[in-house]
């Protein structure tokens, strides 16, 4: 059952002439009967068919101005006040600046900081030149000190040739390098006769008048002997370094009947 309000409600609705609180209002109850729903449909086919059997009517000009000065009414064009330049208007030139200065400082610290580094290279290739010419300089002296104990050492070094003494082994020869310091050593001896298994050769020293024994040996067929000796008491001074053949063992005191060999 529809009443006038519902009525007044619904061509309002169709006119579009509803508030929009009314409209909400309206249309739960549009959804909820369908009379209404129905009531709704007729009035807008009624109001269409209405609107378009409606002729055109151009309105007068000076009609038409009143409407058009009710509807839009003179836009007043206002004048903003000038704004003053504040802080937030230097604000930009500020950050820039800042940006600026800070560019500065760090072109400025890249350069030290490259000088730097550039100058600690320069001391450490300079120090590496001078460790060259450190380690250079210590080469030679080492040479030098080489040198100079080879040159002590030779200088205390004494060779003494020794030539046979027999008719039976005349090509018999024997070198003897003395050092006097260190009271060593060394025998070379060529072209030696072998001997009986119960003889050996023993070799000695002569220290002024006095032979001191310095060891023995015994040669193959080959006839050659290299031994390092070394006397039995400290020589003082060698003057003489002689072989004698002597019952294997050696003596205490040389043969001098069986003597082999002799330095001059």
């Amino acid at each position: 059952m529809i009443d006038e309000r519902m009525e007044e409600q619904a061509s309002l609705h169709v006119l579009g002439a509803l508030s929009e609180a009314e409209a909400r209002e309206f249309k739960k109850q549009l959804q909820a009967n369908p009379e209404l729903q129905q009531y709704v449909s007729r009035l807008s086919l009624a109001t269409g068919a209405l609107a378009g059997a409606t002729p055109v009517v151009e309105p007068t000009p000076q009609l038409r101005s009143k409407i058009l000065a009710q509807v839009e009414p003179p836009q007043k064009i206002v004048t903003l006040p000038e704004r003053k330049p504040g802080l937030l208007a230097w604000l930009p030139w500020v950050f820039a600046t800042g940006i600026a200065v800070l560019g500065l400082v760090f072109f400025m610290q890249n350069g030290q900081l490259r000088n730097t580094v550039v100058r600690q290279a320069k001391q450490i290739d300079d120090l590496n030149q001078l460790a060259v010419s450190l380690q250079m300089a210590t080469n030679k002296l080492n040479q030098a000190v080489l040198a100079l104990q080879e040159n002590n050492r030779l200088k205390n070094l004494r060779i003494a040739m020794l030539n046979s003494l027999i008719p039976d082994a005349p090509k018999a020869v024997a070198v003897s390098l003395w050092d006097a310091q260190k009271q060593n050593g060394v025998f070379v001896g060529q072209n030696l006769k072998a001997l009986p298994t119960d003889r050996d050769y023993e070799l000695w020293v002569m220290d002024g008048d006095k032979p001191v024994a310095s060891g023995v040996f015994h040669v193959g067929e080959s006839g050659t002997i290299r031994i390092d000796f070394k006397p039995s008491q400290l020589v003082k001074m060698a003057s003489v370094f002689a072989v004698t053949e002597e019952v294997k063992g050696g003596v205490a005191s040389p043969t001098l009947k069986n003597m082999v060999l002799a330095s001059r």
